[in-house]
């Protein structure tokens, strides 16, 4: 009976793995004996859920031991479990490391392989090209996916194809991102400009941004407090004629200029012609500070001066 192609290639996927369990990580340039166990425990463990196509959770522990003791064949079977998973760009830097490994009679057997899978994930990651600008910007970072980009001349990187966003950042300038798309084998361009912080902050100001601080010294004077004392002095001037003027009508009606009446309409002339003359000077103290308030100065011409707000610091020029 004829084998179908998918049963043989995952017989021939799980000959692979039995046989890379059976050369398990086991040199000695670890840090000690227990590291060494360790990758090989996590290794034999890994190689056992490969055996039963659990492939995510074998990925798992090879990267696992693939951090305690880096080893040629932990990374080739990682990149084993990537390439079933669909993480193509990650199976093909796996299988790049391992080849570039000097062969040993124990990774011999897998070259040709390696060798096949470059060719074939060569073939169906995407590529794309983050154009930065301007160029040549120092302490460039780039970050896809949350991850540091391992991006070869002209910021090439290689990804899974489908979604993908980038973020790029430099000292001194603002960070910025773009989403892309890339296919299977497809090539993007994406643009991305970074903005220096000092050239935002001055385009901020001239689009009409945040207003600089104001100066105090140019705050127009407050005219409330003589206009307050003014009314003052008017309320009691008025209430002094008032209480005057009743007092004389008063005094008019009484029969005697020694009665009782006659002292009452005295007392009320007397209390309002006292409160009219406070009134007055009340009503003249409020009109000096008034006329006495500094005008607010104009800038003089050609003057400049600084200015700080919450998008940066600059300069204002009156011409």
């Amino acid at each position: 009976m004829a084998r179908s192609p998918a049963r043989s290639r995952r017989l021939g996927a799980f000959l692979v793995v039995a046989l890379l369990a059976a050369a398990a990580p086991s040199s000695a340039s670890a840090q000690g004996p227990g590291d060494v166990e360790s990758a090989r425990v996590l290794f034999v463990q890994g190689a056992k859920l490969a055996r039963q196509g659990r492939w995510e959770e074998a990925r798992a522990l090879y990267s696992r031991s693939l951090e305690i003791k880096p080893a040629p064949l932990t990374r080739y079977s990682l990149g084993v479990a990537q390439k079933e998973l669909g993480q193509l760009a990650g199976a093909l830097a796996c299988f790049r490391a391992f080849l570039a490994e000097p062969s040993t009679p124990a990774t011999a057997p897998y070259v040709g392989p390696a060798r096949d899978a470059v060719a074939a994930l060569e073939a169906r990651v995407g590529r794309a090209t983050i154009a930065v600008r301007p160029g040549n910007v120092e302490g460039l970072t780039l970050v896809v996916d949350g991850k540091p980009a391992r991006g070869g001349p002209g910021h090439v990187v290689e990804l899974d194809p489908g979604d993908h966003e980038v973020v790029a950042s430099a000292p001194g300038y603002r960070a910025a991102s773009a989403r892309f798309t890339v296919d299977a084998g497809g090539s993007v361009e994406v643009p991305i400009a970074l903005a220096p912080r000092t050239a935002v902050a001055a385009h901020a100001s001239a689009a009409g941004g945040l207003p600089p601080v104001a100066d105090p010294s140019d705050a127009s004077p407050s005219r409330t407090l003589p206009i307050v004392v003014m009314g003052v002095g008017g309320a009691l001037f008025a209430g002094g004629a008032v209480l005057g003027i009743s007092g004389v009508k008063q005094a008019s009606a009484a029969r005697t200029s020694a009665g009782a009446d006659a002292s009452a309409a005295r007392a009320k002339g007397i209390v309002g012609d006292v409160l009219g003359g406070v009134g007055l000077a009340t009503v003249g103290v409020g009109l000096y500070l008034l006329l006495n308030q500094p005008a607010p100065s104009a800038p003089e011409t050609g003057s400049v001066r600084p200015w700080l707000g919450a998008s940066g610091a600059g300069i204002e020029m009156q011409l």
